[in-house]
């Protein structure tokens, strides 16, 4: 029989929060279904380059809150990347998110800032009327309405088609409520954010250094089924995995779109940085990682010849895959709801919570805020 107060299904960042907030004051279990720590910021070193891996895409931890940095700093220590990224768009590096010197490459033209600022606003006006958007419908409407039809089809279009799989005006305008675009020099991808790096440790250091309390009991390859029957009545659980799946889909499958990968080592590679967007339709994956150029405080292994690539591609999602994306609509909102109000009957001591329980994509550091809030409620 388990004898924790606490039960933290999903030893994420969101669940290693609670788990290490409320071990001050009580014993608590942490369980997850995979055989590591971190869930999807799960991070190794290879032995042979001494590159950290980010194994399900790359993670750069930004924040603007002071609180969150605090907190996450008690466990490690970050290096002072700053994240840039370009989008391949017909053979073509560009900036992005879209700033002056990507509006400028793409038209051929040496604006100031006012002026590509009228020039794209007139662009937009002169799509839109020729187009007759006037109520943008679909996210490709949307999309010509505020950048005009170029950089729409040059940034936006075959990337949130592949990303999506469908096309662009099959997609609700509501995703699109404005695109970042800087009429000035700066490439920094998190413009706002206070704080950014990548941990000197890597990623599972840190959720291994949360975890450490004795008060702490971790168990891996473990499922919410597993334990089930073991949980006494009066235990609090805090749920961090999808609701649907918790609930054996008694109500539909919520939609989600998944994401698959493939890694290779490659020498003398020619990308240069630690992501590259792809654009072009006919490029299948969306996003090519080369992780070496995070570790900015180890220059022996940025300096290297061998890198390490990832590509990653969009995936349709089906019951017993990996859920990355929740597919947010009206419709899976109330689907939600209804599963909310399923668990709450079937489990009464049970809180959603995490990406997957609270069906949001969260950045690390909101997944942190939002356990960090959830155990100040509880007491």
């Amino acid at each position: 029989m388990i004898t924790q107060k606490y039960i933290v299904v999903g030893a994420g960042l969101f669940g290693a929060t609670v788990a290490e907030k409320l071990s001050h004051k009580a014993p608590v279990l942490i369980i997850d279904r995979r055989p590591h720590l971190a869930g999807n910021v799960y991070s190794h070193f290879d032995e042979a380059t001494g590159i950290e891996v980010h194994d399900y895409g790359s993670h750069i931890f930004h924040t603007e809150s002071d609180e969150v940095w605090d907190y996450i700093t008690q466990f490690t220590d970050f290096n002072n990347y700053t994240h840039t990224v370009n989008t391949r768009y017909q053979g073509e590096l560009y900036p992005m998110p879209i700033n002056l010197d990507t509006i400028n490459k793409l038209y051929s033209q040496d604006m100031d800032a006012t002026s590509a600022e009228n020039f794209i606003a007139k662009e937009a006006k002169s799509d839109s009327e020729t187009e007759g958007i006037t109520d943008p419908q679909n996210f490709e409407e949307k999309g010509i309405s505020l950048v005009g039809r170029k950089l729409y089809e040059a940034f936006l279009k075959g990337y949130t088609e592949k990303q999506w799989n469908t096309k662009a005006t099959n997609l609700s305008a509501d995703i699109l409520k404005r695109i970042p675009v800087r009429f000035s020099h700066d490439n920094r991808y998190f413009i706002t954010a206070k704080h950014q790096g990548i941990p000197v440790e890597g990623y599972t250091k840190i959720v291994e250094n949360m975890l450490s309390s004795s008060n702490i009991e971790t168990r891996l390859s473990t499922s919410f089924k597993d334990i089930e029957s073991e949980i006494p009545d009066d235990t609090t659980i805090i749920y961090c995995g999808p609701v649907d799946e918790l609930l054996d889909y008694e109500l539909g499958i919520l939609p989600y779109r998944s994401l698959r990968f493939e890694t290779e080592v490659v020498e003398n590679s020619d990308q240069k940085e630690a992501v590259i967007n792809e654009a072009d339709p006919e490029v299948p994956y969306t996003r090519t990682h080369n992780f070496k150029y995070y570790q900015v405080h180890r220059p022996e292994v940025v300096n290297q010849p061998t890198s390490i690539l990832m590509r990653e591609y969009p995936a349709d999602f089906s019951k017993g895959a990996e859920p990355y994306y929740p597919v947010n609509t009206e419709e899976s909102e109330a689907l939600y709801q209804k599963y909310v109000a399923l668990a709450k009957e079937k489990y009464p001591n049970l809180i959603l919570g995490g990406r997957l329980g609270a069906y949001r994509y969260w950045d690390m550091d909101v997944a942190i805020k939002n356990a960090l809030e959830l155990v100040e409620s509880l007491k």
